[in-house]
């Protein structure tokens, strides 16, 4: 067999042996196999950007809980939502990545997968049809090689036999206890060894060289079926190419504006940081700049408010003094495992707007007597520059009924004639809010007794 120089050094694992173009045919089958691969990479990069987007996204609402409830205040917290902020602005990049790569990519994928390989009972149709065409423009050349390969063979056999023969003739004229009759005999069946030698050897040539010379035919008809192997396996690795480079677009952020935004706003919002303002702000609503009614000497007076029952613990000293109104900024710290108590037999107090309000926002008071008097204030859940909890309480009374309310904190009663309630839980408002703020109420058990009247809202 012949092989032209360019094709390389001949060998047993050539294309162009008897049946070793399955492994291009088989390509084909493999380029479907490939296509659900790149699918199942995307698809899986998809969902690792939408994992790390929900992670951020998570990341973010614990630290926003933190500094809802926590102690931080002024343009510091306002740098730390700024990470927060880029954290959830970056989350929304990932997810539309996500997004994009299943809706934009996949599905392209899936597309061209569907239009380029057809499926039939048991092969592809493009498999069907290379196989096909590589057996018919293999076939009449095997059967040619098949000639060659038996005629080599009778050729090879005849050789062996006439040497054998010849050997033993050339020993039989050496041995005197042969006879004439045996070496003749031996002689003529040496001839006509080597007359079927030659015609065996006529015949493997002649098997041969119309074997080659089928080779060009067989060339040409293996080569057009190959090149539209190639022409189908091209259009495969180019659309991989292009698909692939789809997939680069998406996950670059560098290119997108958005991005970069994202932290040029990042540092500007740090930026911003101004320890002076938020020191002042302090000092107004927790320190040294808070206003004060100091106490003063009052005259008895007829026409004075009779003191509530809620404030009962109110007292007057021995000498007519009567510490009625000193304000000062509620404590920060809120600790909920007391039952909302500020300090030692102290509740929060109502709050009140303060004259030396910022632009930070309105700061609340608090109202404290000797003896630790009732005071009514929800745990703060609201940044301290925000507005200030507002009750929006009225002081009619309900009607005989009583109002359906709901609370929208958690109180434990610290006294026998208080009611303790969970956030959510409804019951009966059955009095008016006093003056410091108390009402009296029902629970759905029949227990009746007092409540701080900003903890619940009416229904």
């Amino acid at each position: 067999m012949s092989i032209n120089e360019d094709l390389g050094q001949p060998t047993s694992d050539s294309f162009w042996e008897i049946g070793k173009y399955m492994r291009t045919v088989k390509r084909c089958d493999n380029g479907f196999k490939l296509c659900d691969q790149l699918k199942s990479l995307v698809e899986s990069r998809s969902e690792i950007e939408k994992s790390y987007a929900n992670r951020l996204s998570q990341w973010s609402k614990k630290w926003n809980d933190f500094l809802d409830k926590g102690p931080e205040y002024g343009t510091t917290q306002g740098a730390w939502r700024s990470v927060l902020s880029e954290a959830d602005s970056v989350s929304d990049l990932h997810n539309e990545i996500s997004e994009r790569l299943m809706s934009d990519v996949y599905q392209s994928i899936k597309h061209w997968q569907k239009e380029n390989y057809h499926k039939s009972m048991m092969h592809f149709k493009e498999t069907k049809e290379f196989e096909d065409g590589f057996r018919k423009a293999q076939k009449p050349w095997g059967k040619r090689l098949a000639k060659v390969i038996a005629a080599r063979k009778d050729y090879h056999t005849a050789c062996r036999t006439e040497k054998s023969t010849a050997n033993q003739e050339n020993n039989a004229r050496g041995d005197s206890t042969v006879s004439p009759d045996q070496l003749k005999k031996l002689q003529e069946k040496l001839r006509k060894l080597q007359t079927e030698v030659e015609a065996n050897r006529e015949k493997y040539q002649a098997a041969l060289n119309d074997l080659n010379g089928y080779n060009a035919k067989y060339i040409e008809d293996s080569t057009e079926i190959f090149e539209k192997a190639q022409d189908f396996e091209r259009k495969r690795i180019e659309f991989f190419k292009k698909t692939l480079f789809e997939m680069q677009r998406c996950l670059d952020l560098s290119v997108d504006p958005r991005f970069s935004k994202i932290y040029t706003d990042l540092q500007s919002s740090i930026g911003r940081t101004d320890a002076d303002k938020d020191l002042k702000w302090w000092s107004s609503n927790h320190g040294a700049d808070m206003s004060m009614s100091w106490p003063a000497f009052e005259e008895y007076s007829p026409d004075l408010q009779s003191i509530s029952k809620r404030a009962k613990s109110q007292i007057s000293t021995g000498d007519g003094i009567t510490i009625t109104s000193i304000k000062h900024q509620r404590d920060s710290s809120y600790d909920s495992t007391s039952g909302g108590r500020n300090g030692q037999d102290s509740h929060p107090a109502h709050q009140q707007q303060s004259s030396n309000d910022t632009d930070y926002g309105a700061a609340s008071s608090n109202t404290y007597t000797n003896h630790g008097e009732r005071s009514v204030q929800p745990p703060s859940e609201k940044n301290p520059f925000g507005d200030d909890f507002d009750d929006n309480s009225a002081d009619e009374e309900p009607p005989s009924s009583g109002w359906t309310v709901e609370a929208m904190y958690a109180y434990d009663a610290t006294e026998d004639d208080e009611l303790s309630f969970k956030v959510g839980e409804v019951f009966l408002q059955i009095e008016a809010k006093d003056e410091m703020g108390w009402c009296k109420g029902r629970l759905n058990n029949g227990q009746e007794g007092f409540f701080p009247a900003n903890y619940v809202q009416r229904k």
